[in-house]
């Protein structure tokens, strides 16, 4: 920071669990000499910033803690909380307030959406859809690097889809290529990371998420996860399964996760690459429909009657009634989203990358199939680790925008 910031001002006294973030009224500008202009919307001051602060503002975005940034060791958190007084003494970085200062419309969450507390997403009529963050990746086992992903797509998504506040103008967007309105009086919010201790043991950080999910889907809203690694789905599973009881899941994914129904102890063994055991061997969950497979394995162990499979690109070449056909229509479901499943050639932003997978809009078509033919009651995209630029956010976020409008349209009776 230069010498023009502002004068010191009170500090939140910070410790590794204190919820901060970036002061609600400052507008960030374009970078100009690897600099960026940080202005304060309300008193007019403005000062300029290097790339590592403006880094440290981008991601207080949303409220976080000190302890959901990589543990780099001793000196360097010490180093962190150093910086980010210095952030606060600038009144650049508060703590965190909901009944505060609110976050301006279009500012922080995914999609542009207001940045909530749980309590206040569960409040009346607040939204529709729920954005929550799992930046946890500890059930990687090849590469390391999804839990930086929840605060790319918050990044990104913006390009893709900004919410508004229907007071300023017409819900939604309008697609020019279907003359469609994207969803269209959908109410967005997003409550942050879910939990503090993303880098910790499974056990805690797994019951926070299904505790999370639970009260979301009990509320009638459709919770959202943004992953993480595949392991984060078994807890978001199991939030729904406790409110809707039976469920089916749809999984997109190059690889099955798979080998045999299993109901032992799945925080100390369950990992990314196996985690549909534990979603299999859930009696609650009737039907795991999996799609776009291709990675090279030997038979499953057990086959299980809750299974259906689409291998590679065939799901495509399959009339959409013998696909529906398999899925019971009765059931809610739970879509996730491997972004493995997308080719190589379009997203290689990724641990476990395969050839001979879907194009951005073979995928496109799919997830809106299926979306719009059953009722979906959570989804998550995992499993994306963000590379430099934002091509691959974009993609990402994309995929994402057309699941969620399809599954949340207005439907005249499923297939």
């Amino acid at each position: 920071m230069n010498d023009a910031a502002p004068g010191p001002a009170e500090a939140p006294a910070i410790t590794d669990d204190t919820l901060l973030t970036t002061e609600p009224l400052l507008a960030m500008r374009g970078a100009r000499n690897g600099r960026t202009t940080v202005w304060h919307t309300r008193e007019g001051w403005e000062i300029e910033v290097g790339p590592a602060t403006a880094d440290l503002l981008a991601a207080f975005a949303v409220p976080r803690t000190l302890a959901t940034f990589p543990d780099g060791g001793a000196t360097d958190r010490s180093r962190l909380r150093t910086l980010v007084t210095a952030l606060g003494e600038r009144g650049l970085v508060r703590r965190h307030d909901p009944d505060g200062v609110p976050t301006p419309a279009g500012r922080g969450g995914m999609f542009g959406a207001p940045v909530l507390t749980l309590a206040e997403a569960l409040r009346g009529e607040a939204c529709d859809v729920v954005f929550a963050g799992m930046p946890y990746d500890l059930g990687a086992s090849h590469r390391p690097g999804s839990r930086f992903g929840p605060a790319q797509l918050r990044r990104t998504g913006g390009a893709v889809f900004r919410c508004r506040d229907t007071v300023d103008g017409p819900p939604g967007a309008v697609d020019p290529v279907t003359g469609n309105r994207v969803l269209a009086g959908v109410r967005l919010a997003d409550i942050g990371d879910v939990t503090a201790s993303v880098h910790r043991s499974a056990g805690p950080t797994w019951s926070v998420l299904e505790n999370v999910v639970g009260r979301l889907a009990g509320h009638g809203r459709l919770p959202v996860v943004l992953g993480g690694d595949h392991s984060v789905t078994l807890p978001v599973v199991r939030g729904l399964t406790g409110v809707h009881g039976e469920l089916g899941v749809l999984h997109i994914d190059a690889h099955g996760d798979y080998a045999r129904p299993r109901r032992d102890d799945a925080e100390l063994h369950c990992h990314h690459g196996n985690v549909m055991d534990w979603v299999v061997g859930d009696p609650r969950v009737v039907r795991l429909a999996q799609f776009g497979l291709r990675q090279l394995e030997d038979p499953p162990a057990r086959p299980d009657e809750a299974l259906r499979r689409w291998p590679g690109t065939s799901a495509l070449r399959t009339p959409l009634a013998d696909i529906l056909a398999e899925l019971p229509e009765g059931l809610p479901y739970h879509l996730t989203v491997d972004v493995d499943a997308l080719d190589p050639s379009v997203l290689s932003a990724t641990g476990t990358p395969l050839p001979g997978g879907f194009t951005h809009a073979q995928l496109v078509g799919l997830l809106t199939d299926l979306c719009s033919a059953r009722r979906i009651v959570g989804i998550d995209v995992v499993e994306f680790l963000p590379q430099e630029g934002e091509t691959d956010g974009l993609i990402i976020s994309d995929l994402l925008l057309r699941a969620l409008d399809a599954a949340t349209a207005p439907r005249g009776g499923a297939a």
